[in-house]
């Protein structure tokens, strides 16, 4: 094989191989998940995944022993996107909360037993 047909090859490996290292971060984690905890008896993971090219965030609750209360809250509004006493993991399904450009969630873990909160982080 001659050297052109060698930079040729080579060229369309190197594409192929930015194409599957594209491709593969469709449903991948963008954000590390993030422990939220109101007290002992209520917590969650907050976490966020990439879903058609955007973040899309979650509630994973982890323990659930009270009145425990798991809320996506826009940032930007005050308001909630999301709320659930579900202790069910990856809600809401099967999306999640879009969390694209020019919008800031967070998770909120609330005890309504004491009335302990903890917000996660903005993302």
């Amino acid at each position: 094989m001659s050297r052109k047909g060698l930079y040729r090859v080579g060229g369309l490996a190197a594409a192929a191989s930015a194409m599957v290292i594209c491709t593969s971060g469709v449903a991948s984690a963008s954000v590390a998940p993030t422990a939220v905890v109101a007290d002992s008896a209520c917590q969650a993971l907050e976490l966020t995944k990439i879903i058609d090219g955007h973040d899309h965030m979650f509630v994973d609750p982890t323990v659930d022993n009270s009145s425990c209360y798991y809320l996506i809250v826009n940032m930007n509004t005050g308001y909630s996107a999301f709320d659930t006493w579900s202790p069910a993991g990856d809600q809401p399904q099967p999306d999640g909360v879009y969390d694209g450009p020019g919008v800031t969630l967070s998770v909120e873990v609330i005890d309504e037993a004491n009335g302990a909160y903890y917000f996660g982080p903005d993302n």
